[in-house]
């Protein structure tokens, strides 16, 4: 990246959700339409995670890249609907298969109504955002989402294989996050294309963009764990560690560690038989190597690539805030 590039400090999601501010008006129209018209349940569940999430990043993702080629027809605004949708029911599948207690510093779904009502809760968000999808009747941008969807559940699966293993290589992991988080960035990024008619061109560079920054997001989200208090990123800290999940900075400790250290890993997160001061062990063990720093270069890498994207696209006032959202994107909190 050059000087001017880094140095920017202007928020790229807050100035594109400003510049959207209608048509996000209009996507949060229509999520709560559709929840309304559903069960009470499924409606206070899926209004529970929505009203919870942060900055809408999938479905802005979708409305700016169909933005910059002038398309804020209901199109793309139900395209972004659908992305929330599949993002949402993700989240609370996730919740019940973690077994997590907090998501944003709230009580998550599974805790308040239960793992059922979670997990249906869930199916009906995904069955909500193909009828989105249809009703766009554009079939490439369906295709595009669908596959992102069974992406997503792949690397969910891939994810529970590389659990408590921390020998596993990077790229195992990459091909993990990238199905499981970053697929679905990139797809939210390429259908607001499909559905504004951009060239071929424009939508590979659109998925390119998405999905390098899905990496680098879930990069820092991994670094997190070991890095950030708890209120600011709305869960424990250290709980990655104690469920033994295997994320970029254990991958890059268990590379560098010696054969006592390795011992540790396998016995904290192979074994998951952890005593009390281990965590703080492994914080030690992390500092020693430099691995938090290592992480934000390989995610430093990943941004870099998805700027370069920017550059098949016109030049317009998006394309400033979409450069200060992948920059951003390394130094993020929540």
């Amino acid at each position: 990246m050059n000087d001017i590039e880094k140095k920017s400090k202007t928020s790229g999601a807050s100035d594109i959700s400003e510049i959207l501010k209608n048509s996000l008006n209009k996507v949060d129209e229509e999520i709560i339409n559709r929840l309304n018209k559903s069960t009470p349940l499924i409606a206070d569940i899926g209004k529970h995670l929505i009203n919870a999430s942060g900055k809408r990043l999938r479905p802005l993702l979708t409305l700016t890249m169909a933005a910059q080629l002038n398309d804020y027809s209901m199109n793309p605004i139900k395209l972004a609907a659908a992305v929330e949708f599949i993002h949402t029911a993700t989240l609370l599948h996730d919740d019940v298969v973690d077994e997590s207690e907090l998501r944003r510093g709230g009580k998550t779904a599974n805790i308040i109504w239960g793992n059922e009502a979670s997990v249906l809760a869930g199916d009906f968000l995904f069955a909500q955002s193909f009828q989105l999808m249809v009703e766009t009747k554009s079939l490439e941008a369906l295709s595009v989402l669908a596959g992102a969807s069974c992406k997503i559940t792949e690397g969910e699966f891939q994810q529970m294989q590389i659990a408590n293993k921390p020998d596993t290589s990077r790229i195992e992991y990459f091909e993990v996050i990238g199905k499981k988080t970053a697929e679905l960035f990139g797809a939210s990024a390429q259908s607001g294309v499909i559905i504004a008619n951009g060239t071929i061109k424009q939508q590979k560079a659109a998925y390119d963009y998405g999905f390098h920054l899905g990496l680098a997001f879930q990069i820092i989200d991994d670094i997190m764990d070991y890095l950030t208090e708890p209120n600011i990123m709305g869960k424990n800290i250290g709980d990655d560690f104690k469920l033994g999940k295997t994320t970029l900075p254990i991958i890059l400790a268990w590379e560098n560690s010696d054969a006592r250290e390795k011992e540790f890993w396998i016995r904290t997160l192979q074994k998951l038989e952890q005593k009390e001061l281990d965590f703080e062990n492994a914080l030690n063990i992390i500092k020693k190597y430099n691995i938090i720093e290592q992480c934000k270069n390989i995610a430093e890498t990943f941004i870099d690539t998805s700027i370069c994207a920017l550059e098949f696209f016109p030049e317009t006032k998006f394309k400033k805030p979409l450069l200060d959202l992948a920059n951003q994107s390394l130094n993020r909190k929540k």
